[in-house]
């Protein structure tokens, strides 16, 4: 009886343990997985540290990508620098303000275009520039350069402003369209032909007796600002045939444009026989919505462009200023 009880006492002892094993088990399992709190912070966790990741990438980008433009701007602004400073050193010195009594005569004395030339120096053959109403997004912007001309007496340079070239939310007023320049052309043995070209970004063309700047204000002198004609005629009789053919200083950089160039009236020198000219030129990207006439951020925001512009933080924009001594026989 005895070995019975002991036997039933042995198998109870070895039902509890194996009871207690398996509630140990059980509770071991709970303990080692993951409360769905735990795995929505780990998904929370692992969703900010992405986005994190990407707004970095994507700001080393856009800085990589600035930093080319601008460079490409300051690179290129400084190849037009020369271009320009070496026209204008091998330009003759002769005072520009006696070109005025040249071309504005009514055959008795001084007209009245005449006077006006005189007064500012003949500035409107050094430099001209159109101006017009440019709409820029949800702005609308008055007395904007859309383009011009700088004369040196070498070579002159006829530029369209990058506003023509932005594409979707920019566009120029006022039924203002692009220049061009009709000029005679050298055809072989002393031979011509009036040809017409439409000028892209930034034309240069042999001009030593400033036919192109002469063109815009010989009408009406004040017409150099407020109402020259988009084309710049020079296939007239007085003017010289072109022997070489006008080329695009801006041919390979479809991404930046010139915004404005002029130039000052020259400082004559009569005792060394020289003239100084201090020259200016704003060059940017086509793309960002550049506002020249805006007192601080030059690159327009998306919001004030109806969300069209791309790729904003590729907007950059520059101005160059130099000066130049034209000493040339």
């Amino acid at each position: 009886m005895m070995s019975a009880l002991i036997g039933v006492g042995r198998v109870s002892g070895e039902l509890k343990m194996m009871l207690c094993y398996n509630k140990h088990m059980r509770n071991r399992k709970v303990r080692s997985g993951f409360t769905l709190i735990e795995l929505s912070l780990s998904i929370v966790f692992i969703a900010v540290l992405s986005i994190a990741v990407t707004v970095i990438v994507m700001n080393s980008i856009s800085s990589y990508h600035r930093g080319i433009i601008l460079n490409q701007i300051n690179t290129t602004g400084m190849e037009i620098v020369d271009d320009m400073r070496a026209a204008i050193q091998n330009s003759t010195a002769r005072s520009v303000k006696n070109e005025c009594a040249n071309i504005y005569t009514d055959g008795i004395g001084a007209s009245t275009m005449q006077k006006n030339c005189e007064n500012d120096a003949g500035h409107n053959f050094i430099s001209v520039t159109k101006k017009a109403s440019v709409t820029l997004g949800n702005k609308n912007l008055s007395d904007v350069p859309v383009y011009g001309a700088f004369c040196t007496g070498a070579y002159s340079y006829i530029w369209n402003s990058g506003y023509f070239f932005a594409g979707s939310g920019v566009s120029v007023q006022d039924g203002v369209s692009k220049a061009s320049i009709k000029y005679k052309e050298a055809t072989g043995s002393g031979s011509s032909t009036v040809k017409t070209v439409s000028v892209n970004k930034l034309l240069k063309i042999r001009d030593e007796s400033r036919a192109v700047c002469i063109s815009a204000a010989s009408a009406d002198y004040s017409a150099a600002t407020t109402g020259a004609k988009s084309e710049f005629d020079i296939s007239g009789e007085a003017y010289d045939v072109v022997e070489e053919t006008p080329f695009d200083l801006l041919e390979g950089s479809n991404a930046l444009a010139i915004y404005e160039l002029g130039a000052a009236v020259p400082a004559e020198s009569t005792s060394v026989n020289n003239t100084f000219y201090t020259v200016s030129f704003i060059l940017g990207t086509v793309q960002g919505g550049v506002n020249v006439m805006s007192t601080g951020d030059f690159c327009t925001t998306p919001g004030d462009m109806n969300n069209s512009v791309e790729a904003i933080d590729y907007c950059a924009i520059n101005k160059f200023n130099f000066a130049a001594e034209a000493n040339g026989g």
